[in-house]
């Protein structure tokens, strides 16, 4: 039964970092598969763009072989277990949706974004907010990361920062703020910047290889 394939994994990966189990697997820590994860998201990545259903259901496989390690460290550590983490993700899915569960009505998708948004705000008041990068990965893509900060800066504050970055008579800054205009024209028409790039360089690849217009 496909419901049972869940915990199936789980005992899997629990097994294999028993004692007696992978070496391998049982020296990992949370840190030392970090560079992995990077790397499984970005073969994941490269199927969704080549549209690989196959090469999909695989990579999705190992992106979640991952998600069960991270939880069976936590859970040796008394942390937390992969069914607190799937608890919390039906809460948070729950809570950001009221539009669907609760008693909101969101006719658009602005409407959903706006109840996204005073959702977030709520959260945010519950915990210490470290200013306009709070809750923002500096992991990210730059691309990702700086549509976050878009999504969040002020004019007032980025008309500092071209006032600032000016005055340093940088070129790699002057490009710099061309690539974050370029961020925030794609949020404002509601673009993802991340996938439009990597569109276009598929793009340059079909016509390197002579391949017409569709």
């Amino acid at each position: 039964m496909k419901e049972n394939s869940v915990n199936r994994l789980l005992e899997i990966v629990k097994r294999l970092r028993a004692p007696d189990g992978c070496p391998w697997d049982r020296e990992q820590t949370h840190k030392s598969v970090r560079g992995h994860l990077v790397e499984e998201c970005a073969e994941l990545l490269e199927a969704i763009d080549n549209g690989d259903d196959c090469g999909m259901r695989e990579e999705l496989g190992d992106v979640l072989m991952h998600i069960l390690l991270h939880c069976e460290i936590a859970d040796e550590q008394g942390k937390f277990d992969f069914y607190d983490v799937a608890e919390d993700l039906a809460n948070k899915l729950v809570r950001r949706h009221p539009h669907v569960f609760g008693g909101r009505r969101a006719e658009s998708e602005d409407d959903v974004l706006g109840i996204w948004r005073e959702v977030k705000a709520i959260e945010r008041k519950k915990r210490v907010v470290g200013g306009l990068f709070d809750g923002i990965p500096p992991q990210l893509s730059a691309l990702r990361y700086a549509l976050d900060i878009a999504k969040k800066a002020d004019s007032e504050t980025l008309e500092k920062a071209a006032k600032s970055a000016a005055a340093k008579n940088s070129r790699g800054l002057e490009i710099g703020k061309k690539l974050f205009d370029c961020v925030r024209e794609a949020a404002a028409e509601k673009i993802e910047p991340e996938g439009a790039l990597r569109d276009y360089i598929s793009e340059i690849g079909r016509a390197a290889r002579g391949e017409g217009s569709e």
